[in-house]
């Protein structure tokens, strides 16, 4: 019986993996594979979700080897009833947790029936702390108090590359490091590390918020003491993810662009050879140039005047809806 594990690190193209080993399903299964997802709630549905995961992760490490114990006998009980010869699961909340997460791998290494497979991504520091910085220092506010500025936090966050110091002293005879530079195709290099043929996946799955977003963010979560998940904005601000931001650009072009109106007006040219011909009046000799849109900077401006006053009554509507609240509380 194989096991993989996709540890990350994070930033390397893990989500594009998972989206990819999730999607493959039926021709996984035709290579007896079996895709386990990101938790390990094969062995206890508790451990579904990033605060299931933090349970697990603290386990300590007889529990780990208790852990494992289930683990490889779920894994076993399908791969008899199933056919299943090797199994996957992806996390990279993995490559951080090699301390505890080393009795479980341990306990594994110990079956004579396991082949033990541990892939991690490793990026140029250079193209990763920017990115880690926007996930981990801004999107995602792990530290308490303001934001810490990026010569701060990364010079912590660059201690993540010494995870693979205790990976490769631990497990460097099953470990596949491999490069995640610009350029390299993560899905297709995973499919060879791994020996898998995986669904075509077409357009990258990315985590990247824009610019905008991320200032947003960090506005945000700069008022508050405490680290803050990213799901606090989505569920306060706006989830860009079930409603996407719409460009004002695009909506500019959208509304004001009106260079079909020649082609839509022949369209129908019948009808203006009868206006024409029956009541004296000839559009289709006059081809006037379409006028040009309007001009998009003054419309970012006058659109920032607009939600100025926007805000301004709502803040008027929201403190007079605070006093009546106050009001039906203290009336009670």
């Amino acid at each position: 019986m194989r096991i993989i594990f996709h540890v990350g690190m994070g930033k390397t193209g893990t989500s594009s993996v998972q989206h990819a080993l999730a999607t493959s399903t039926e021709r996984l299964a035709a290579q007896k594979v079996a895709y386990l997802g990101m938790w390990f709630d094969a062995i206890d549905p508790g451990f579904r979700g990033y605060e299931g995961q933090e349970r697990f992760f603290t386990s300590d490490a007889a529990t780990m080897e208790s852990h494992a114990e289930q683990f490889y006998d779920r894994l076993a009980a399908r791969s008899a009833a199933e056919g299943i010869e090797t199994f996957v699961l992806s996390n990279e909340a993995i490559y951080g947790n090699v301390h505890n997460f080393t009795p479980f791998l341990r306990r594994l290494q110990a079956k004579p029936d396991v082949a033990l497979q541990i892939v991690a991504y490793i990026r140029n520091p250079y193209a990763w702390l920017p990115s880690a910085y926007a996930q981990w220092g801004i999107r995602h506010k792990q530290q308490p108090g303001s934001i810490q500025p990026y010569g701060q936090r990364a010079r912590d966050l660059l201690g993540i590359y010494s995870g693979f110091r205790a990976w490769a002293e631990n497990f460097g005879d099953c470990l596949a490091v491999r490069r995640h530079d610009k350029g390299i195709d993560v899905l297709a290099d995973f499919a060879e590390t791994t020996g898998l043929a995986l669904e075509s996946m077409g357009k990258r799955q990315l985590e990247r918020a824009e610019p905008a977003e991320t200032l947003l963010r960090a506005l945000f979560n700069n008022r508050f003491e405490e680290p803050v998940l990213p799901e606090r904005f989505e569920r306060v601000v706006v989830d860009t993810s079930l409603c996407p931001v719409p460009s004002l650009h695009d909506m500019t072009e959208f509304c004001f662009r009106h260079d079909e109106t020649a082609e839509i007006i022949d369209e129908q040219r019948p009808l203006f050879e009868f206006i024409r011909d029956r009541l004296g009046i000839d559009y289709l000799s006059e081809t006037p140039a379409p006028a040009p849109p309007p001009d998009e900077a003054e419309i970012q401006r006058r659109m920032i005047d607009y939600l100025v006053e926007i805000t301004l009554n709502q803040a008027q509507r929201l403190k007079r809806l605070e006093r009546q609240i106050k009001d039906l509380r203290d009336a009670q």
